[in-house]
């Protein structure tokens, strides 16, 4: 779990420091604050092996297409769109602190001699003896944990984008991310229930989606053609795909896979209250903190919305309250700091009718 969090140069923040993060986390905060951007931060923390780790961020808030030029694709994750300036992610899992480093290379050399293209004619592709590696654009990327360093290039041209990895390993913590406007695949939520399904845990998927819809008896995986979705019985004629039952459930359904299946990691879920009507959240957050407990998963979401906030205060009371905290981005010229509420602190604020938004 991650204890700690410190970012430098990274979109919205010169520099955001977090030293307090528990198992479930709320995050607040004005618009354009950067709550997306934290999620998004510790999300390419964790992609590190994926060629689109960067473009990928753009997908997510609705951008389709990007020329194929180094300054459009990655200026954006820069502050202030300042490419030449370097960015630096570090997190703390308990006692040991692992830092990523990123920074721009116009004159990256990459391990690979690119053979000349075959001939209409159909021939072998040819590769001169004394030909060198052609420059290329980079993002360098270099991971540090306890003096052990590995390093990756993110490199783009004209064959589109690329990934050199050198002495470095995935990391051993998965993290998913849920984004504001997302929809999950139908293969991917199904790929996920059926493997609860085999072990035998499809019952506390079904618990969870009835907070909001009562009438489900069942679900199961549906496969049709080369399209797999998650199939509900609500006392119709037949089931019915989960989407068609509202926004509500079908979130709810990606976000409970999501904590069941990145058992020991993190799940990052972007304006939490979205598709959520105000009278059901309180149960869906206690939901949350109870999966996020069994299956030693960590949570953290953004949020707009006060009754979003009040609702996971009153459903982390009990023996779940130490497992919350609430943190409040706020910014102070270039400087963003993080306001940490753990649940004493926010039950007072809230008690009392502090604004902590």
């Amino acid at each position: 779990m991650i204890t700690g969090l410190d970012i430098k140069g990274f979109k919205k923040f010169v520099h955001l420091s977090i030293h307090q993060l528990s198992r479930v986390n709320l995050v607040g905060g004005r618009n354009n604050i950067g709550k997306t951007s934290l999620l998004e931060a510790i999300f390419l923390f964790f992609d590190r092996m994926n060629p689109h780790m960067v473009t990928n961020q753009f997908a997510r808030r609705g951008v389709s297409i990007l020329p194929l030029e180094p300054e459009t694709l990655w200026s954006p994750i820069f502050f202030n769109y300042e490419i030449k300036h370097g960015i630096s992610i570090s997190v703390t899992y308990g006692k040991i602190t692992e830092t990523m480093n990123i920074t721009y290379n116009p004159n990256y050399l990459p391990a690979l001699v690119r053979a000349n293209k075959a001939a209409a004619s159909g021939r072998q592709l040819q590769i001169k003896t004394d030909q060198k590696p052609m420059p290329s654009y980079a993002l360098d990327i270099v991971y540090k944990t306890n003096g052990i360093k590995g390093a990756s290039h993110l490199t783009v041209g004209v064959e589109g984008l690329g990934l050199q990895v050198e002495k470095m390993k995935a990391t051993k913590m998965q993290a998913t991310i849920i984004p504001s406007r997302y929809i999950s695949p139908p293969n991917e939520d199904a790929e996920r229930y059926g493997k609860l399904d085999v072990a035998g845990e499809e019952n506390d998927i079904l618990e969870f989606l009835r907070i909001i819809e009562p009438n489900l008896k069942g679900l199961s995986s549906v496969t049709m053609g080369n399209i797999s979705m998650v199939h509900g019985d609500i006392g119709l004629q037949r089931k019915i795909p989960v989407p068609y039952m509202g926004e509500g459930v079908a979130k709810l359904l990606s976000i409970i896979l999501a904590i069941a299946n990145t058992k020991g990691g993190i799940v990052l879920i972007d304006e939490f209250e979205n598709g959520l009507h105000y009278s059901v959240m309180q149960k869906v957050w206690e939901g949350i903190g109870k999966a996020a407990k069994k299956y030693d998963c960590q949570v953290i979401a953004t949020t707009h919305s006060y009754e979003c906030l009040d609702a996971a205060y009153k459903g982390f009371s009990g023996d779940l309250a130490q497992d919350f905290s609430y943190l409040r981005l706020d910014s102070f010229g270039d400087e963003t700091k993080a306001k940490i509420f753990d649940y004493e602190m926010l039950k007072v604020a809230i008690e009392s009718n502090m604004e902590v938004r």
